[in-house]
């Protein structure tokens, strides 16, 4: 299936995050995405399609969509491969996304965004139907991440979703960057990773900034 120009379409280890609403609270599950090198809360066992994005240069690339439903509401990432850019950062991949959503629907929202360092792009837009669709776009690493949350016009901002993408290297650590641009790597997160960790960058202690002597 091809995602259109007009169309788009545990945290490393084990987490849960609650998700309310007016008539109850339900856990989500995490997801850990492997070949995507990414985790993510999901309200279920996301299905997952292969498919294409059109690209800055309207290139098809290989991706994959992972979504999962509940009560109506509707949670998408799709993990788009751009192996071939030899670049950890790659502005143009998620400002294509940001362009293609904004022909959907009025936005409300539209500003540059970071998860752990890691830039990107947010947009709030309203359907022509009514729903609510809350777009996150980054780059790292040879994939381009982007999260969509297409709600109804009475559901709660799905922060949740947006706010828990987890990105992690080959190793299964998770990838965050000091406000210098540095690497860091928290003990935290090699205790969580799925690999043996690649120890680069300053070690932070726990889950916290306080570095650890090297």
């Amino acid at each position: 299936m091809r995602v259109s120009a007009l169309i788009a379409g545990a945290i490393v280890g084990l987490f849960a995050v609650s998700f309310s609403h007016a008539a109850h609270a339900q856990a989500w599950a995490s997801f850990y995405g492997e070949a995507d090198r990414f985790a993510l809360g999901f309200p279920g066992d996301p299905t997952i399609e292969e498919i294409e994005w059109l690209d800055e240069n309207a290139e098809p690339r290989s991706a994959r969509r992972y979504s999962a439903e509940r009560a109506g509401n509707v949670y998408t990432l799709i993990a788009v491969n751009y192996d071939d850019i030899d670049e950890a950062i790659y502005h143009p991949a998620y400002e294509h996304a940001a362009t293609v959503y904004r022909e959907m629907g009025e936005v409300t929202f539209d500003d540059h965004a970071q998860t752990d360092r890691i830039d990107g792009h947010q947009l709030q837009i309203t359907l022509p139907d009514g729903r609510r669709l809350y777009l996150a776009a980054h780059y790292h690493g040879g994939r381009l991440y982007i999260l969509d949350a297409n709600v109804s016009a009475r559901s709660a901002p799905p922060g949740q979703f947006q706010q828990n993408l987890q990105i992690v290297d080959n190793e299964g650590v998770r990838v965050r960057y000091t406000q210098e641009g540095e690497r860091m790597i928290r003990t935290d997160d090699l205790q969580d990773a799925l690999g043996g960790p690649i120890l680069e960058g300053p070690i932070f202690e726990g889950n916290t900034d306080t570095p650890i002597a090297q």
